[in-house]
């Protein structure tokens, strides 16, 4: 631990020399404004060094966020202590719709709960806001949010071109991916338009250590995957005069990913094949008016449509006691689908001078989404009596949303300048007639009674420039999530559990308070950050042991067998608070400010560390563990190459910090006890260089090494994903399982892209 931390405190060392070297001028004269703080930024270029492909790749340089992995399914982000549903997800400013799952279904894997995602291919650059940020992403941004943008005209031209194409090609050997894409752009002055296209196709991801090549939950290799996706982009703009403009946009992506699930632990002789099937599609149209005005900077009005599909084909049966091989019994089709609906409208204002300089900017929006659920189950397959049935889990759900926001962005002299702002949020969840057949259970309760949400959300920034280097902020921010369908009405009754609904629960509330340090200059920067996030009414499915009636007592009485079952009960219930503070920092020195080196030589390094808990004296398993990275960079000053190194410092999960409940005992004496999650990672180092070569300014060759020195280890992200309690993503009592859970060995990825 020592040296990895060391050496990321040599990185911003160059602050302590005031002495003798000085930080570049930095003027905040006239309109500099409040910005946000704990926001990290990664442009097209940097998306495009790091060779980043997905979501892991996105924030594998990035301190104290995770991402959210739950086996065949990622459910998107973690970060300040919490993940998936608690961290947003943005496209172009409309969020993607929550993951909807529940633990009993949960251990089967029998539904696709991933999040939907967007393809990097499509994307110029990427918000990672860290902390509460309900004021700009509505429900869902507690803990933070990911903002994605999609390329425009310019990312694909070369400077000076009215139109021009891209050809890209790239390849992963951590999964066997390859990746292509082709786009073109044209920017004419009056019309702009990108059309592009870019298809993935690969296997699973690699474990660094290979294990028994086995059936059931000891496996030690990773299940057997083939994928392909398939991302879409179009977009049209029009200047109709000098304040007016309309545009429209699509983009999406659907996919599939068919896995040969050979460590499936029902019994034995039992096998899986599950198709993950996704789609998404999002539209937008809008209008801009930009007026000659005193007081009116700007109209836009959208409107946005999304629609999306979740789907898991499972394919299920027995190899044969003689031969082994896989006869076909039954097929699951189980679907959850979404369309989402909205019109804004968005004023900002010209400066205004109130004691200060304010620029308003003030949003009103109205949505609907709708969310179903049904299933397409084939019984019997290739016998006499195959039957097909068609049923649901839950009754569809419409959700519709007013709101409004006001943002004022202050300046009032050189020094001080800040952000305050207020937001308002309406949302009605309403259930609606059933679209199949439900449970018995489900069917009991009848139709549920809808339940409302009004939630105020508020930012305060305020910001200092001491001199023009060094600024010192605090922001206070708050976040809500409004509860999915799944966990307000979902409900299923069984002699070993029940799932108990609960349309009365409260939307989950949290605040950040971030204090900040920021300096900027010719010798580099630093982003110092430390944070306290608190939330309350925070939704935990609650195991209770409940003692039913045992069916069998009058024929089984004389055995000794017990009147009463003891069966747990689930219900989700608001009952939790959690306090998360900690500490991160970045920089980046420009070496030959400070050194005899070249033009062109950079030192960074981040670290990033926070510690919390649940107020029943359970741990939240999502709070990452201490991270650290330090990075030695090298880029030819016109551009030509460079190379990149990256040393990363994963630290340990202690088990004073994974602490959860657990049930035990036999069916008639269940006991509850809090214990310590019995799979904690190791710390370790790894090393990545990667890098690009441009022979021709239309030609750029980029590629990557990561994990060079072949280092073995888990992540924790990975191993508290495990469920003990699964037929899926779980691991035997031996721990021989455990080896496909490691983090991929050495591996490399290359591109190729082409600009004409």
């Amino acid at each position: 631990m020592k040296l990895p931390f060391l050496l990321v405190l040599s990185a911003f060392s160059g602050t302590a020399w005031a002495n003798t070297v000085e930080l570049g001028q930095i003027e905040v004269y006239g309109k500099k404004q409040a910005e946000q703080l704990a926001v990290e930024r990664k442009s097209r270029a940097q998306i495009e060094q790091e060779l980043i492909r997905d979501s892991s790749d996105l924030v594998r340089y990035s301190v104290d966020v995770g991402i959210s992995d739950g086996g065949r399914h990622n459910k998107g982000f973690a970060m300040r202590g919490v993940e998936a549903n608690r961290v947003g997800i943005n496209i172009d400013g409309v969020a993607l719709p929550d993951m909807e799952e529940n633990s009993l279904y949960g251990r089967y894997g029998n539904f696709n709960s991933a999040r939907q995602s967007i393809d990097p291919e499509l994307v110029r650059d990427i918000e990672i806001v860290k902390g509460a940020d309900s004021f700009q992403a509505g429900s869902g941004a507690l803990g933070g949010a990911v903002n994605y943008r999609t390329l425009n005209a310019q990312d694909l031209l070369l400077p000076g071109q009215r139109f021009g194409a891209m050809l890209k090609s790239g390849y992963g050997s951590r999964n066997r991916e390859w990746t292509n894409t082709l786009g073109v752009g044209a920017h004419t002055g009056r019309f702009d338009m990108v059309l592009l296209y870019s298809q993935r196709r690969g296997h699973e991801t690699e474990s660094a250590v290979k294990g028994d090549d086995t059936y059931g939950s000891a496996r030690g290799l990773p299940d057997p995957s083939k994928h392909r996706y398939h991302s879409y982009l179009a977009k049209f703009g029009f200047q109709i005069d000098e304040a007016q403009r309309i545009g429209a946009s699509v983009n999406g992506q659907q996919g599939s990913r068919y896995t040969k699930e050979y460590s499936y632990a029902l019994f034995g002789s039992q096998w899986r094949d599950a198709d993950d099937k996704h789609s998404r599609f999002n539209g937008n149209l809008h209008y801009e008016w930009m007026p000659d005005s005193a007081w009116l900077a700007l109209l836009r009005a959208d409107a946005d449509y999304q629609k999306t599909g979740l789907d898991a084909v499972n394919y299920k049966g027995t190899r044969n006691w003689n031969t082994q091989v896989p006869e076909l019994d039954e097929i699951y089709d189980r679907r959850i689908n979404s369309a989402y609906k909205r019109l804004s409208l968005r004023l900002d204002s010209q400066p205004l001078r109130w004691g200060g300089e304010h620029i308003l900017s003030f949003k009103v929006f109205l949505s609907r989404r709708d969310f179903e659920t049904v299933n397409y189950d084939t019984i019997g397959v290739g016998r006499s009596w195959q039957q097909q049935t068609m049923s649901t889990i839950q009754y569809p759900m419409k959700t519709t949303q007013t709101g409004f926001s006001l943002l004022d962005n202050i300046t009032w002299n050189r020094v001080f300048s800040g952000r305050i702002g207020a937001r308002y949020d309406h949302e009605k969840v309403a259930p609606k007639d059933l679209n199949a057949p439900c449970s018995t259970a489900c069917l009991d309760e009848g139709k549920p009674a809808g339940n409302s949400f009004s939630n105020w959300n508020g930012l305060i920034g305020l910001n200092a420039q001491l001199n023009p280097a060094w600024q010192i902020g605090y922001t206070l921010s708050s976040g809500h999530r409004v509860p999915t369908a799944s966990e307000m009405y979902f409900t299923f009754t069984n002699p070993y559990g029940t799932w108990q609904s609960n349309p009365d629960l409260k939307a989950e509330r949290s605040i950040t308070h971030t204090l900040s340090l920021q300096g900027k200059g010719a010798a580099g920067d630093l982003d110092v950050n430390i944070y306290q996030s608190r939330y309350r009414d925070f939704l935990v499915e609650q195991e209770q042991i409940i003692a039913t009636p045992n069916p069998y007592y009058d024929q089984c009485a004389w055995y000794g067998c017990p009147q009463y079952d003891q069966t747990p009960k689930h219900q989700m219930v608001n009952l939790d608070k959690a306090r998360i503070s900690g500490i991160e920092f970045t920089g980046r020195l420009n070496l030959y400010r400070l050194l005899p080196v070249g033009e062109g030589w950079k030192l960074s390094g981040g670290l990033g560390y926070s510690k919390g808990k649940l107020s029943n004296e359970t741990s939240l398993l999502s709070i990452q563990p201490l991270k650290a990275i330090i990075g030695l960079d090298y880029e030819q000053p016109e551009g030509r190459w460079g190379v990149f190194s990256r040393m990363t410092y994963r630290g340990e999960k202690k088990p004073g910090d994974a602490k959860v409940t657990e049930i035990s005992g036999s069916r008639g004496n269940l006991v509850q006890n809090v214990v310590t999650y019995p799979w904690l990672n190791s710390s370790a180092t790894v090393f990545d260089v990667y890098g690009y070569y441009k022979p021709l300014k239309t030609l750029t060759l980029r590629a990557g090494v990561y994990n060079l020195f072949d280092r073995k280890y888990h992540t924790w992200d990975s191993l508290r994903g495990i469920n003990a309690n699964s037929t899926t993503n779980s691991v035997d009592r031996a721990g021989k399982g455990l080896a496909r859970f490691y983090a991929p060995g050495r591996n490399f990825a290359l591109a190729l892209e082409y600009k004409f």
